[in-house]
């Protein structure tokens, strides 16, 4: 008997609220006098508007979660200033013959030639010949880095940058390619020996700036003088860096090279900036989900997919890499391991020729560099390099926002509305009658 009362006052609730709503076409359900194939085809005209109104609305929703931004131009160029070239420079002789003599007559061993082709080897070695390192035991794995590192040439041109008068710092970075030098880049310190040796994760917040130029600066270039050795140069932007399949330029000893690029900047507006990974679909610096580096950029994120099918191809990690945890750093066996999977590694490439998936973004700050000219000769006072801007961009892209959360919901209102008739109104009519007019509505019928 309670049951059949609690049912009969349920329905005549259910019937107050379908009369009284103002959602389009629920009153024709329970409207006297109705036959009941009226009954069917609202039901049948309600169901098909919600599942439009759902669908639509689902639609837009999976735009703005994987497409609200729009990549637009910037045309006034004296409305910005522009990143200098970052260079990472790696010699050709990465192996000081004294400092290398004085470690080989340091350790007891018995073949002294052995170790010495051995460490010449390893120096020089990458994932394209790590093959041609001869088989060498008497030397702990976890030692490579730091014995390349004592036995490594020295790095002291003369760095100039023209008439700025600004100093720029050379900074010593770990890279694919061994130890290598950078040159105004922001991410080069997270990749240096002090740092990787104090075991740092931190986000270092007292770096110096890049320097940055104009083009009332008029040309402005870089010179560095009496390197020691011939050389290979990357060109990059400053939250980036080289990694092996970077392009490079290459300049023998005693030559004079002067490269010119000009740049193509993208950078991301706050309200982009404001938007999820996902949504804007790259990541800045400090949005860091790679667990090898402790900053963020797309060639650090190919260098960790690398390190990903080193652990999987053969356990371990060359010593370039940063081990984390229980990871081992690569012995002979290891590297010769990692020979045969060279083009793996080298190209991310599988055995079909199908590109390898690393779910690498690019970072929402960049700056490109095409390189315009690159002349080099012959030069009796040295080995120098130059570079710089040979013209300054006349435009530059930018992330924004094209369809933002007030857009959606403009969007998912007007579907509601086109469908269903219905408003914000209508939404929290259905919240009050489930809340506090259902409150008051049971309480009424229990004194009753």
């Amino acid at each position: 008997m309670l049951l059949k009362k609690i049912g009969a006052k349920s329905k005549d609730y259910l019937v107050l609220f379908l009369k009284t709503s103002s959602i389009h076409g629920l009153n024709h359900l329970v409207a006297p006098r109705r036959h009941i194939c009226e009954i069917c085809l609202w039901l049948f005209v309600l169901i098909i508007s919600i599942f439009g109104s759902i669908y639509l609305s689902q639609t837009t929703w999976l735009r703005y979660q994987s497409s609200p931004t729009v990549v637009s131009m910037d045309r006034d160029m004296y409305a910005w200033n522009t990143t200098f070239p970052c260079v990472t420079i790696c010699n050709d002789q990465k192996v000081d013959p004294a400092k290398l003599e004085q470690f080989i007559q340091s350790r007891d061993v018995k073949d002294k030639g052995e170790l010495k082709a051995f460490l010449l080897a390893l120096a020089n070695a990458t994932f394209t010949s790590f093959d041609t390192i001869p088989i060498y035991k008497d030397v702990d794995p976890t030692q490579y880095l730091d014995i390349l590192l004592s036995i490594s040439t020295g790095f002291k041109p003369s760095l100039t940058i023209g008439v700025l008068g600004r100093d720029l710092e050379i900074i010593p970075t770990i890279t694919e390619m061994g130890l290598c030098y950078a040159i105004n880049s922001k991410v080069a310190v997270y990749n240096s020996p002090n740092y990787l040796k104090a075991k740092r994760w931190d986000m270092i917040k007292d770096q110096n700036d890049s320097l940055m130029v104009h083009p009332l600066d008029g040309e402005v270039f870089a010179h560095i003088m009496n390197l020691s050795s011939s050389y290979y140069v990357y060109v990059h932007g400053p939250l980036e860096g080289p990694d092996i399949a970077s392009k490079y330029q290459h300049s023998p000893k005693m030559f004079y090279m002067k490269i010119y690029v000009t740049a193509i900047t993208v950078y991301t507006s706050p309200e982009a900036a404001s938007l999820t990974i996902g949504q804007r679909r790259c990541r800045f610096a400090h949005e860091n989900n790679l667990t090898h580096f402790a900053v963020y950029s797309y060639t650090y994120c190919k260098m960790e997919c690398r390190a990903r099918l080193c652990l999987k191809y053969c356990k371990c990690l060359p010593y370039f890499y940063r081990a984390i945890g229980d990871e081992k750093i690569c012995d002979i066996e290891g590297l010769h391991c990692l020979a045969k999977h060279k083009d793996a590694l080298y190209k991310l490439r599988d055995n079909r020729g199908q590109k390898i998936s690393c779910g690498c973004l690019p970072i929402c700050e960049d700056v490109n560099y095409v390189i315009q000219s690159n002349d080099i000769q012959e030069w009796f006072l040295g080995t120098n390099l130059q570079w710089g801007i040979a013209s300054y961009p006349r435009m530059r892209y930018r992330r924004d926002i094209i369809f933002g959360f007030t857009d959606l919901l403009v969007a998912v209102g007007g579907m509601a509305g086109l469908f269903l008739g219905c408003s914000v109104l209508s939404f929290l009519e259905i919240i009050y009658f489930l809340t506090l007019r259902l409150f008051y509505y049971t309480r009424t019928n229990l004194r009753n």
